[in-house]
């Protein structure tokens, strides 16, 4: 049976990258089916995702050994992917519903390739929500102090084997070291347009400064609140005549559409980061 593949490659920008790495999948014995890639110029990066066929007998630590020599000669960082491994992702929320209604419900009709064995939450009011899709739901504690409440989130994590985190307006902060230890491995949605409106009550901070737009917006987690590298954002445009409650009710349809698409981009593997910024490779 055929099996498919991704390569994704991020390196200096010179001449003859396609060509090495074309030639290094057809002597191993793939066939490509795609392949996208960019040249940032002002910083003279080259990106490219690739992903191809291969045959009964491809020998995955033959086709790395190789590449690894070829790489390290052309400076380049990379990852091979295996198509048919699905991602497991858990799903943290508080008491705010609509992201998480959305997730599970893309998920339901098949346009999120991954798994969600668990969705974790600092209150219980979204247990019913987890009910009703049949996932299991657990309960963390953060009063009992920053180091054991991420120790028991930790262990939930581990027992699931899970391989991203998507915070779904979980409304709590990380601390830098559990950050660090799943670096570029936790995507959260802010309802505010990064990097105006940091922090706590964005919409109350835009509609003080009389915005005629309000945004949502998906990026990695950092050590630093709300700074980390931006996946995905929208925006729309708001009367003067709104109010803040209903900023919130618009802003909602937003935060769902932006925190989709992020999640939906990282499985297709179509997010690179590099010098602190995303590119989006599709």
């Amino acid at each position: 049976m055929p099996k498919s593949y991704l390569l994704k490659v991020v390196c200096p920008d010179q001449s003859g990258l396609i060509a090495a790495v074309a030639r290094s999948i057809a002597e191993s014995g793939g066939n490509i089916l795609h392949l996208s890639q960019y040249t940032a110029v002002d910083i003279g990066a080259f990106f490219m995702k690739t992903q191809f066929e291969t045959q009964e007998g491809f020998d995955v630590g033959a086709f790395e050994a190789s590449f690894s020599s070829l790489a390290e000669g052309l400076c380049m960082e990379w990852k091979l992917l295996d198509k048919s491994r699905r991602q497991r992702v858990a799903i943290l929320v508080s008491k705010t519903h609509h992201c998480l209604y959305e997730l599970l419900l893309k998920h339901q009709d098949g346009e999120l390739d991954c798994d969600i064995p668990v969705i974790v939450s600092n209150h219980p009011d979204l247990a019913s929500v987890a009910t009703q899709f049949h996932v299991p739901f657990y309960q963390v504690d953060p009063g009992k102090g920053k180091d054991a409440y991420e120790a028991d989130l930790e262990a939930i994590l581990k027992e699931y084997g899970i391989d991203l985190v998507v915070l779904a307006r979980y409304m709590q902060v990380l601390s830098g070291d559990f950050v660090s230890r799943w670096e570029r491995k936790i995507i959260n949605i802010h309802h505010g347009f990064l990097p105006a409106f940091q922090g706590a009550k964005p919409y109350h901070q835009a509609w003080a400064k009389g915005v005629k737009m309000i945004g949502a917006t998906a990026h990695f987690v950092s050590d630093v609140l709300d700074q980390g590298p931006i996946i995905s954002q929208d925006v729309l445009r708001v009367a003067d005549t709104r109010s803040v409650s209903e900023f919130i009710r618009m802003g909602k349809d937003v935060e769902r559409k932006v925190l989709y698409e992020a999640l939906r981009l990282y499985l297709d593997n179509s997010v690179f980061v590099r010098e602190g910024r995303t590119f989006i490779i599709q």
